[in-house]
Formats: C-alpha cells, sequence, structure tokens
C-alpha cells in the first residue's frame, strides 16, 4: 500500500519557474526547412522499364497474398469445429457460461452471425437480472432499458431478481423497477432484494403480491441505520410452496409469514457490510414458532444475534417440553453469546443433527460454557452429532479442562474442526490428551480414548502447530488397536510454522493430508 507521502510526490515538480518578464521569441531559421535528402541514395535518371516491371508483379503478387489469405482464414471459419456444435448443446454452454458471469452474455453476440442468432434464441440466458455495483450509481434509465430486454428475451423461462437499492437515487425509480417486473414475478425463482428502509420495502410489497409460486430462494437485506426507526410488517405472506432457502440480513422474523412446507435452509444474521458489535434481536419464542412450523428444515445459520425473552416462553415452565426438529442436520452459530448458544441447545432436540458449527467472540473468556452444559444430554438432545467446529473458542489454560470433559460426552463424534484461537496458539496439552492412551482405574475399570471414532482433525490459523503434534496424535491413534479410530484426514490451514519434514511424515501416516497456505 503507497504511505501517503507518495500522495505528495508531485508537489512542487515545475520543469520552470513562473516568471512576469516579456516573454522573448527565438525564430528558427531553419525550422520551416525541409528535411535534407541524402545524395548518396538519389538517383536522377528515370527507372529502368524492368524494374517498373518487377515493382508492379510484386504489388500485384502481394494482393493475391492477402486474397489468398482472407480466403484461407473464411474457409477455416466456415469449416471450424465450433460451427458443427448442435445449436441446443452450444445453448446449453451458453447457459453454463452466463450463470457463471453475467458479463459473458453481450460478448456472445459479437463473436458470429450464428452465436447472437443461439444467443437470441436460447431465453435461459437472459434469466438473470442484476442491479449491483457492476451498473454504478444513477444509471436508472439504463437499467431500466436492460430490464425490458431480459423479460421479453427470457420469454417464459424462470429468473433471477437481484436488486441492490443503493445504485437508486429515489424510491420513484424502485417503483418503476419494479411497476415492470410486475406481471412477470409469477415465474421468479431467486428474489434478492436490498433496500435502505421500509418505505422502499413497501414500494416491492404492494408490486409483489404475484411472487410466491415458483419462488424457490429469497434474500431480503436491510440497512440498520433506518429499519430500526421504523415499525416492520409482513412482506410475504401468499404461499411459496416451492420456498427452500430463506435469509434475513438485519430483517425481522415478522417480514416472513406464510406455510414453508419446502424450507431446507434459515439464515438470520446482522448486516454484513460493516464491522459492528452490534447485535440482532429475535424473539425466542417468534424463532422457535418459525422452526416448528418447518419440519422440512435441514440447515440453520444464526449470525450476530441474541434471543429476546418473555413471561410467555415455554422455558420458564416447570416441565417445559422441548420442540423437536426432525430434520434439521447443520447447525451455526457466529458471533452468538454463550449463554444464547445455550439456550437454544438446551431448548429442543436435534435427532438429526450432525454438524454443530459455533464461532464465539474473542472478547468472551467464558466462551466454552455453552458445550459443556450442552454435552451433559448430548446422547439425548444430539445422538447423531458427528462433526464440531468451533473458532475463537477459549481452550487454553485452565480453559481446556471443561472443554476436554465436554469431549468426553462426545464419544461419537469423527471429526473436530479448531480454528483462530483468541491467544493465537492451541498449546500442545491439547494433543497429548488426543494421543493419551488409556489407563485403568483404580478399581480396575479400562479407561477409554478420548474421542475414540476421531477420523478427522483440522486445524486453522494457529501460529504454534508445527506438524509434531498432529505427528503424535496420529501415531498414538494407528496404534492404538481396535479401541480407537486411526486419523484418516488432516488438515492444516494457514498455519505457517508447518515443518516440511514432518509433513512428509505425517503424509505417510494418514491417508489424506490437506495443507492450505
Amino acid at each position: 500500500m503507497l504511505s501517503r507521502v507518495s500522495s505528495y510526490d508531485d508537489l512542487a515538480t515545475w520543469e520552470d519557474s513562473v516568471s512576469h518578464a516579456i516573454p522573448v521569441i527565438v525564430v528558427d531559421p531553419l525550422e520551416d526547412a525541409e528535411d535534407p535528402v541524402d545524395p548518396t541514395v538519389v538517383d536522377p535518371r528515370p527507372s529502368l522499364p524492368e524494374v517498373v516491371e518487377i515493382e508492379e508483379n510484386i504489388l500485384s503478387l502481394q494482393s493475391q497474398l492477402e486474397s489468398l489469405q482472407a480466403r484461407k482464414l473464411n474457409l477455416l471459419a466456415r469449416n471450424a469445429l465450433i460451427n458443427r456444435i448442435p445449436p441446443e448443446l452450444l445453448s446449453r454452454i451458453f447457459e453454463l457460461g452466463v450463470y457463471e458471469s453475467n458479463e459473458l452474455l453481450p460478448v456472445l453476440s459479437l463473436v458470429s452471425r450464428l452465436w447472437r442468432l443461439t444467443a437470441l434464441t436460447t431465453p435461459s440466458i437472459w434469466s438473470y437480472i442484476r442491479l449491483d455495483n457492476t451498473w454504478g450509481y444513477s444509471r436508472h434509465t439504463s437499467f431500466l432499458r436492460k430490464l425490458k430486454v431480459h423479460l421479453e428475451r427470457s420469454q417464459d423461462c424462470k429468473f433471477l431478481l437481484d436488486i441492490d437499492c443503493r445504485y437508486l437515487d429515489i424510491a420513484n425509480e424502485l417503483s418503476q423497477i419494479m411497476s415492470e417486473l410486475e406481471p412477470h414475478l409469477q415465474r421468479c425463482f431467486s428474489f434478492r432484494m436490498s433496500v435502505p428502509d421500509w418505505q422502499c420495502m413497501e414500494i416491492v410489497r404492494n408490486t409483489s403480491q404475484k411472487l410466491g409460486p415458483t419462488v424457490e430462494d429469497l434474500y431480503l437485506r436491510f440497512d440498520p441505520s433506518e429499519s430500526e426507526e421504523q415499525a416492520p410488517f409482513v412482506l410475504l405472506s401468499q404461499p411459496c410452496p416451492r420456498l427452500s432457502s430463506i435469509t434475513l440480513e438485519h430483517a425481522p422474523l415478522i417480514c416472513i409469514r406464510t406455510e414453508l412446507p419446502s424450507l431446507r435452509c434459515l439464515n438470520l444474521i446482522r448486516e454484513q457490510r460493516y464491522s459492528s458489535s452490534t447485535r440482532i434481536g429475535l424473539s425466542f419464542k417468534e424463532f422457535l414458532d418459525i422452526l416448528n412450523s418447518t419440519p422440512t428444515l435441514e440447515e440453520l445459520r444464526i449470525q450476530s444475534a441474541l434471543f429476546l425473552l418473555d413471561g410467555s416462553d415455554f422455558v420458564f415452565r416447570s416441565s417445559p417440553v422441548p420442540p423437536i426438529f426432525p430434520n434439521l442436520r447443520v447447525l451455526s452459530f457466529h458471533y452468538v453469546e454463550s449463554n444464547n448458544v445455550a439456550l437454544f441447545l438446551e431448548s429442543a432436540h436435534f435427532p438429526a443433527l450432525r454438524r454443530l458449527s459455533v464461532q464465539m467472540d474473542t472478547s468472551n473468556d467464558e466462551n466454552t460454557q455453552w458445550l459443556v452444559r450442552m454435552a451433559m444430554d448430548s446422547a439425548t438432545r444430539f445422538p447423531l452429532l458427528r462433526q464440531l467446529d468451533l473458532r475463537s473458542c477459549n481452550i487454553d489454560g485452565v480453559g481446556l479442562v471443561p472443554f476436554v470433559r465436554a469431549l468426553h460426552q462426545l464419544p461419537d463424534l469423527t471429526a473436530l474442526g479448531l480454528s483462530s484461537p483468541p491467544s493465537g496458539v492451541l498449546g500442545p496439552r491439547l494433543f497429548e490428551v488426543l494421543a493419551a492412551a488409556p489407563e485403568a482405574s483404580d478399581a480396575g475399570i479400562a479407561g477409554r480414548w478420548l474421542l475414540p471414532r476421531l477420523q478427522a482433525l483440522c486445524v486453522q490459523n494457529c501460529r504454534d502447530i508445527s506438524g509434531h503434534e498432529l505427528l503424535q496424535v496420529a501415531w498414538a491413534r494407528n496404534a492404538g488397536g481396535a479401541a480407537v479410530s486411526p486419523l484418516r484426514y488432516v488438515k492444516i490451514a494457514q498455519c505457517y510454522g508447518l515443518d516440511p519434514e514432518t509433513h512428509e511424515q505425517l503424509c505417510r501416516a494418514v491417508t489424506t493430508v490437506r495443507v492450505v497456505r
């Protein structure tokens, strides 16, 4: 990155100083003279007829050569293999290309007449409508023209709509866009809308009553500086039988008030464009009601949120009956305070949960208490839990003791991920415990390995990892016999202290070793 000083380098670099004297104009007498001609290369005699004839033949041959080269290129182009691809296959290639990059669409029509005709007769490649940073600001008129073209050429195809209202100057521009879209929203399969306030969202609500029959993905984002000052309202109340994914970014749960028979993924996140320590408030009762009404839910992600309780919540009853989420397989918490994580995990049963990911706030020292409380009855609440992925959790020093005790209550885990510890180091003790063979107790009862079914161990952004500690675990478990599973997968990401020689030994001890720089 350039230093601040470099931005001043152009100051005081004038070639001549300013003078207030009368300017003196000097005229060079040879300035307008023609360039002198070298007399040694000039022949005053007329050209020989034979020379003239040769020069004419050279010009004629050059013209014929250019004509033959153009003819050759034309023949090669006509017989190129790309021109023999069936139109339906070429259309499919265009679909895949435009899906990866929208910028490819205008280029396709410039290659050849065949490609332009194929592009114009392929409705699906015109089904991606985006207003984002690639357009810039104050481009409403141009976007409206593009919108009309895409809606016409996409014909009856389902289309994706992604509009960021930051690039519109006034609400009237959004109203014009939504009015143009309104007759076609019944074929919108992905609806993504980012608005600054509830006034703009009201425009969207009033013009999107036809949204629902084919929508599969819904993303709503509010500007946090405006959305909290206005009363929210229901945006989506019409039936959405195919809606499988919802993302609410700083948007309240009240936005969605409809049955969701096909919902698979739900993301509740705080505004992500700007770094902030604030949290979004979620009514715990309302949140659980939504989850109870969507038994098909498979993935849930909560980021930068806290639960709001009132006296009517079932958790205050003497014998609360916890809800059951029968199909929830993946659960993720990001920057959610430890007590809020524990509250949710203790308030329900998760018979199908296989992966739990938790990223804590590094400023909280007691950020693993939720794990201790969760592990107490894990066999009942999380019978299929197999993968535990932790980030920024305090497990060094005395914090290692409750962490290891919690892991002892999760003997069926097959994968453990540890990333970005608050101190930057994991320390050797955890790996020593993972590599330690069990000892018999004083009563003669055989001990048990820590995580006896562990097969995958992943570490990320730990500056003390050299590979020796992982090699120690791999060797110990490979020699542990039938009582413990050997390590089969090791991932080391952004750990720049990895020893090359140890890496080679680790590759021989473990089936798959992946290193990410």
